[in-house]
């Protein structure tokens, strides 16, 4: 099969089947032992033999990952020497990579760190393993309700859990607060004074903008649509109401208000932050990683807390509580796992509160909002101060869901981008969304 083919979601679930048999034979596999438990630390089991297990990993979180099974001894203690295995580098080609060992009967890898996108094609395709049976009792009770609520729409499929998140951050509002003090003016709180913020910093002689995004298409600009239409009390996948709102704003935003640069829409979020740094821009939204590059070396002679301020997010006219939006990463199992009794072990180990804990420790890719984790953050640390500070507002809303979601955020883009750029009227740019995406249906 070639390696460049893209699935859609009918032969995901066509094959759903053949996963589903896949599974079966991997669970009555020899081999396939239950452990007795153990008082030893973290809960784990005691040993009965040398196992094997392969857990899928992004590169930035290698270290991380063996940092953790290294500081736990999980395979001392388990008898489970655990590989980590690097995933490959789009969601285009792991799909590809999954499916077509799926479809052999067998999985590239046993656990898998994955992302909104995966966990919602994987688990519709019934590639996935069901999780609610091997989760520690007191799970949810450890998670935030907004960790909870996302949850819910994120890594369940028909009410089965098949992801447990432990990276879980949103796009943070950052400021020039030496800018605004200099100018004597408030960070803008509503849609309202974003607005009016382009009067009194935007200078197109000096290339200056109050504020930039990275809005390229191809994931980018449709973060951004449903971080707006969020914040107008709605989900752009439903076309409705709130979504001509949120594109009406954005328009305006970038031709009438000449707030937001129009250029956003060929930049990445890279070129983003090097315009922010390069004293381009006075306030924006972007995502944490952006607080890491601002405080390297490299940036280390401009840098100074006040050109990296933070504050909330502005209220839209769909009230605070949807003001901003999480994403995440989480632990699932390949259902046709070779290894499936030492992959529910390392999974169920992992997601533990005594864990979550000491992968926190590690590094912040285990950060997140779970009462533990947040308790026992380093509370001076500026990452950790940001998701309190939101945590406690109440602004965090779910992010807006799209059963393909894969598909409908192209739509979402083309069409966005086309009336962005006066390449199509208001009403023929929702008219053809509603149509595209009510053929995906």
């Amino acid at each position: 099969m070639p390696a460049s083919r893209k699935f859609t979601r009918r032969e995901f679930i066509q094959k759903a089947g053949a996963a589903a048999a896949g599974a079966a034979l991997a669970a009555n596999a020899p081999g396939a032992v239950s452990a007795a438990t153990s008082s030893k630390p973290f809960g784990v089991p005691y040993i009965r033999r040398q196992r094997r297990c392969r857990i899928a990993v992004g590169g930035w979180a290698e270290q991380n990952m063996r940092d953790l099974l290294e500081r736990t001894e999980f395979t001392k203690q388990t008898g489970i020497d655990v590989e980590i295995v690097l995933r490959t580098d789009t969601k285009e080609t792991e799909i590809t990579k999954i499916v077509g060992a799926v479809q052999a009967g067998t999985s590239p890898y046993d656990v898998i760190d994955f992302e909104d996108e995966l966990t919602t094609t994987l688990s519709q395709a019934g590639y996935m393993l069901g999780l609610d049976d091997i989760l520690p009792p007191d799970l949810w009770d450890d998670f935030s309700p907004e960790m909870v609520e996302y949850s819910k729409v994120w890594s369940t499929y028909n009410g089965e859990t098949f992801r447990v998140i432990h990276n879980w951050e949103m796009p943070i509002w950052w400021y020039r607060k030496d800018w605004f003090d200099e100018r004597g003016v408030p960070v803008p709180t509503t849609w309202e004074e974003v607005a009016q913020m382009g009067a009194i910093f935007t200078d197109k002689e000096r290339g200056v903008w109050a504020t930039e995004d990275g809005l390229i298409k191809g994931a980018f600009l449709n973060v951004y649509l449903a971080w707006i239409t969020l914040q107008a009390g709605g989900n752009p996948f439903d076309v409705g109401e709130p979504y001509r709102m949120a594109l009406e704003y954005i328009y305006d935003l970038m031709h009438t208000y000449d707030t937001l640069n129009p250029a956003s829409l060929q930049k990445d979020y890279n070129q983003q932050n090097a315009d922010y740094v390069a004293d381009k821009v006075a306030f924006m939204r972007q995502w944490p990683f952006f607080g890491d590059f601002a405080r390297s070396e490299d940036n280390a002679e401009w840098f100074h807390e006040d050109k990296v301020a933070i504050g909330l997010p502005p209220v839209g006219p769909g009230g605070p509580a949807g003001s901003t939006y999480p994403a995440a990463w989480g632990f699932g199992i390949i259902k046709t796992s070779p290894n499936l009794e030492e992959a529910k072990e390392l999974l169920s180990f992992l997601v533990s509160t005594e864990v979550a804990v000491e992968a926190m420790k590690v590094g912040f890719w285990f950060l997140n909002a779970r009462k533990s984790v947040l308790a026992a953050a380093p509370q001076d640390n500026w990452l950790v101060q940001q998701l309190k500070m939101y945590t406690d507002a109440g602004i965090i809303g779910v992010r807006p869901f799209h059963p393909r979601f894969v598909e409908a955020l192209t739509i979402l883009e083309d069409n966005a981008s086309a009336y962005l750029t006066n390449q199509m009227s208001l009403d023929a740019t929702l008219e053809q969304t509603r149509a595209q995406l009510d053929e995906l249906e």
